[in-house]
């Protein structure tokens, strides 16, 4: 599912009307030159252009070795501000992918930069990363879980939102299994409150 979202944000990002430089020449099927233009956008301080060059490298639209590790770019889009880029810097370094080493630790610093924003998907990344015992406390596991429930009711329609009401991976359970009732109640109590 992870990947999925980030294809997603890709076809989104490209379509409709031309906001970012490189976005008319990628329709168009001309991937160098709006790579280049993507990278120019980027180094002017652009995140969507950083985000949209990290996301053609990702899905082998650019050239790595002409323009770097798409890790390169989500996180130039993530020191810029975009949430997304954070999210995509996390799953690099949870999964090992887009030219970024395995690290648990930087995944978890760059989905809470993102997940403190408000994004749903990093919310309940970092949740599921407690909920596999990557990290050892699992009632903050189950706040970013229930903090993402939350978040995605305001879109249920949107796949990837029911997919997080859904919590298909059983996370929310899995957490909850490892706490006292009270420990919920407190966790609970805490999300409904913001």
């Amino acid at each position: 599912m992870r990947h999925h979202i980030k294809l997603a944000l890709l076809l989104a990002a490209l379509s409709g009307c031309s906001t970012t430089p490189g976005d008319a020449a990628y329709r168009s099927g001309h991937s160098p030159q709006a790579a280049e233009l993507y990278r120019r956008g980027a180094a002017n301080g652009d995140p969507s252009a950083a985000l949209k060059l990290g996301l053609m490298i990702d899905e082998g639209a650019a050239s790595s070795a002409t323009f770097g590790t798409a890790g390169i770019w989500f996180t130039r889009a993530c020191d810029l501000g975009d949430e997304v880029g954070c999210h995509n810097v996390g799953v690099g370094f949870e999964y090992g992918k887009s030219g970024l080493e395995r690290n648990y630790e930087s995944a978890r610093t760059f989905y809470e930069r993102a997940a403190m924003r408000g994004y749903i998907q990093s919310q309940y990344n970092l949740g599921s990363m407690y909920a596999n015992e990557y990290f050892h406390d699992d009632a903050l596991g189950l706040t970013w879980l229930l903090r993402a429930r939350l978040g995605a009711q305001k879109c249920a329609s949107q796949p990837v939102c029911n997919w997080i009401l859904r919590d298909s991976p059983g996370h929310i359970v899995r957490l909850k299994s490892r706490l006292t009732p009270a420990q919920v109640a407190e966790v609970e109590s805490r999300v409904g409150s913001l």
